[in-house]
Formats: C-alpha cells, sequence, structure tokens
C-alpha cells in the first residue's frame, strides 16, 4: 500500500542574498533540517561546524554549484553538503531551488561508497526527489511561485512513502 505523507516547507532563515527553507512533515514538531543538527550536534560537532560554515558561504554567495555535490539524477535538483573539496562522512541533503532559495533535508553519516548503498541516506535523497517533483507540478500549475529568495503560495505537498 503505498500511503501519501503530507509536509510543508518552511522558510528557516532569511538572508540579504539567500532563503533557506526546510519541510516538516505533519504531525511533526521539528523541519527535517533541524532534526539534522539534533541528531549529530553533539556526537559530529566538527563535522557540523564544518556543514554550518559552507550554509554561511552560501548565504554569501549564492546557491551555487561549487558548494555542493549533486546527489540526485540529471532532472532533478537534489544536491548534498559539503562540496567534494571537503572529505567529512557527515552528509546534510538540500534541494537547490534557484541561486537564491536553498531547501535543506536531512541526513546522516556516509558509511559507503554511495548514499544509494544506505537504506536512510537513500530514502533522504528520495524524498527530496519526490518534494523538488511536486514542486515543479505546482510551479507549472501557477500553485507556487518563486519570486526572488521566496517561495510563494501552497506550500503544502504530499509525497510518496511511508516513515
Amino acid at each position: 500500500m503505498n500511503l501519501k505523507r503530507k509536509l510543508d516547507i518552511v522558510l528557516l532563515e532569511e538572508y540579504e542574498k539567500v532563503n533557506f527553507y526546510s519541510f516538516q512533515f505533519e504531525n511533526e514538531t521539528q523541519t527535517e533540517f533541524e532534526k539534522f543538527l539534533v541528531t549529530f550536534n553533539e556526537s559530529h560537532p566538527e563535522e557540523i561546524g564544518r556543514i554550518m560554515y559552507r550554509l554561511e558561504r552560501i548565504t554569501q554567495d549564492g546557491v551555487f554549484p561549487r558548494h555542493f555535490r549533486f546527489a540526485g539524477k540529471v532532472k532533478d535538483r537534489t544536491a548534498e553538503l559539503p562540496s567534494q573539496l571537503e572529505t567529512i562522512n557527515l552528509r546534510i541533503y538540500c534541494i537547490c531551488i534557484s541561486p537564491q532559495i536553498l531547501i535543506l533535508g536531512n541526513g546522516g553519516l556516509k558509511t559507503t561508497r554511495t548514499y544509494n548503498e544506505d537504506e536512510y541516506l537513500n530514502q533522504c535523497v528520495e524524498t527530496l526527489r519526490d518534494i523538488d517533483s511536486e514542486l515543479n507540478i505546482k510551479q507549472k500549475k501557477h500553485k507556487i511561485q518563486i519570486v526572488g529568495k521566496n517561495i510563494n503560495g501552497d506550500l503544502s505537498l504530499y509525497i510518496n512513502g511511508e516513515k
């Protein structure tokens, strides 16, 4: 049985050049990015620091490919932090909507050669792909609009999958 899960896209932080969003599943109290920080902040503070540094750079530069490793398929906007320049095992997955908008998801420790080989990390990426797909559909139907660094409109989505 294929269940649909409801989530809302939530504005996390606004900066001069970039807005960071995340998403929160229905009946949950934290966004996926907040869950990531809570899970790894104490056990991996140095790696969290490196990811936060990269996010800080993105606020200054914009959401550009040099900051990421692309994690999805060619047709989607799914990526991971940190970039290939950094050699840490903690990964956060995200969607690069535009040079001014980044949606932060969840992630974890990458202990396999590729994220696909890890069931949890693969699920993080698949969730973002589903969100990206639904956002594209809503954008084409004019139910949401990308205006500068804002996502406007109906930010509730239903995606496939059970938790």
